[in-house]
């Protein structure tokens, strides 16, 4: 490893890149014991550089929480501020938020999508840009991020559509591009980037990649609909030919192992983006039973054999129907035995009395939920929303989501592209998006989302490991009516809440308030209570010492 490393350090890179190597060498060399002449640093600065609590994560506890707050009105956007104190429980009749201590699910952590599109902007960032962008993220100083999702084969948000195997009738794969030559040019450079700093984390720290396939190769997929050259994108049904599923299966493990050799482990995949989603883009069309039936006899035994550490997820599609594929799948064993969660996106709203039974069918399995994708789509813009600034209510939006899953199971949670240009792309179908952090190019800009700090408002707290607690929310709000355009939050949700226990003992809790005025409620935690408030349009996240007896 320190060989790999002294390499690294030697190459002819990127002045962001040698910025993130150094960070990630410094854990190499402490933990190996290097001696401070052979870099240039002292073991003392290098262990100050890599093993240093992040700035504002430094919590005086001769007060019993400390609390960091995001709010439209106030120009707090993560910050710290002044510390409180719990006293007796006390009579109070407004909202009250109950922290139960009802341990749930082992949380993974938080991310986004590393896209080709994602990419290609970052490529365009000055070096400072992108040492910024790197660090905004990936270090505990940012959010910290350690999951994160890239594409096999081309999406929607590629440059344009593409795969490693494009010769007809190559059915034993002798063609496919091993040194995935495509994402060689700006994919995997981003890749290695995040990883290296993630890596220079106290901990250990490792990123956990998720991967998920839009479309197979066109000569796999059934064209009966296409009169004309085959292609990616759209889907027939069903979406392979006949006699190609344990090709495309092969295909998919061959990626991995391809991705393993330029220093990149998938920690899990998902069976296939949308499979009930026959879009415009790359699509493959998969019912319930072609899924289950997929990995019974295909995909499982394949990944069993061949990568046994890769975790497969089911359905990655919206929560409106995810309690009934996930079903119908786990009513196969054969398919049940391969699988190790379900993964599911926000575009059709909420859909918690969905999750909320699928919870319950699997709280006796070691099986998770996973929020794989969440973004806001162009046509969501209100008028007068400007790149500089984005919209508030779109962090409102990914507040109220993270909250709601992780109450309902959700070990992680996922965002959708980690950077766009200003026009929400680049995208090769037009299908424009925000994104947390956004480039205008034209100025020389690049701008955090209101999105970026209420991610960070979990991600910087409820880190890889922490133990999700049951909470509650008394005397405020009630379940809103009818189905809701995703992202939706607004006061008559009430307060909202959910907390977790850190691997060190503390307890972090994230409280969300989506209405138009300030709210003063009672947060109680075992026999002591505080009197609080919360400014309209705002979150926060308090944090303290776990108490004895709960």
């Amino acid at each position: 490893m320190l060989r790999r490393c002294w390499s690294w350090l030697q190459a002819d890179r990127p002045a962001p890149r040698i910025t993130v190597l150094a960070l990630a060498c410094a854990g190499v060399l402490i933990k190996l014991g290097t001696p401070a002449a052979s870099t240039g640093h002292s073991k003392s600065e290098f262990r100050e550089m890599a093993a240093a609590r992040p700035r504002e994560m430094q919590v005086n506890f001769e007060h019993p929480f400390s609390v960091w707050q995001s709010a439209e009105h106030t120009g707090d956007k993560l910050s710290r501020k002044e510390d409180g104190k719990f006293g007796n429980d006390f009579q109070f009749s407004g909202p009250e938020v109950v922290i139960t201590g009802q341990p749930g699910q082992v949380i993974e952590g938080f991310g986004g999508a590393f896209t080709e599109s994602s990419a290609a902007v970052y490529g365009k960032l000055s070096e400072e840009q992108k040492a910024k962008f790197i660090e905004d993220y990936f270090h505990l100083d940012g959010l910290g991020y350690v999951l994160g999702r890239t594409h096999i084969n081309s999406c929607d948000f590629s440059l344009d559509s593409y795969t490693f195997d494009d010769h007809d009738g190559d059915v034993e794969l002798t063609q496919f591009d091993t040194s995935l030559g495509r994402d060689q040019k700006q994919l995997l450079p981003l890749i290695w980037d995040a990883q290296y700093m993630v890596r220079a984390q106290i901990g250990g720290r490792e990123l956990k990649m998720l991967a998920s396939p839009w479309s197979p190769p066109a000569w796999m997929k059934n064209q009966s609909w296409n009169s004309g050259a085959p292609v990616m994108d759209h889907s027939g049904q069903p979406c392979l030919k006949a006699g190609m599923e344990r090709v495309w299966a092969n295909y998919i493990a061959k990626w991995i192992t391809a991705y393993r050799a330029q220093g990149v482990e998938i920690w899990g995949m998902t069976v296939q983006n949308e499979p009930l989603n026959n879009a415009t883009w790359e699509a493959c069309l998969m019912s319930s039973h072609e899924e289950g039936h997929f990995v019974a006899n295909h995909l499982g035994p394949v990944l069993r054999s061949t990568h046994p550490e890769v975790q497969i997820f089911v359905y990655d599609h919206n929560k409106d129907k995810v309690y009934d594929y996930a079903m119908d799948i786990f009513k196969n064993p054969a398919a049940g035995q391969y699988v190790a969660g379900v993964a599911y996106h926000w575009y059709s709203g909420d859909g918690w009395d969905n999750l909320e039974r699928l919870q319950d069918e699997l709280r006796h399995t070691n099986l998770k939920l996973l929020a794989s994708e969440a973004t806001w789509e162009a046509y969501r813009w209100r008028p007068g929303t400007v790149i500089s600034k984005g919209d508030w209510a779109f962090g409102e939006g990914y507040g109220h989501d993270i909250l709601g899953d992780l109450n309902r199971g959700a070990v992680g949670w996922l965002d959708w592209n980690l950077i766009l240009d200003e026009k929400g792309g680049p995208n090769h179908v037009n299908n424009v998006c925000d994104a947390a952090i956004q480039v205008d190019f034209s100025a020389k800009q690049v701008y955090r989302h209101p999105q970026y700090y209420y991610i960070g408002h979990f991600s910087k707290f409820l880190v890889p490991g922490s133990l999700h607690l049951g909470s509650h929310v008394l005397r405020s709000g009630s379940a809103p009516a009818g189905q809701r355009p995703y992202g939706t939050c607004t006061g008559a949700d009430g307060l909202q809440a959910t907390a977790a226990r850190k691997p060190n003992g503390q307890v972090a809790v994230v409280v969300l308030n989506c209405g138009d005025t300030e709210v003063e409620f009672k947060m109680k935690y075992a026999a002591l209570a505080a009197k609080l408030k919360i400014p309209a349009h705002g979150i926060q996240t308090y944090l303290f010492q776990e108490m004895a007896g709960v």
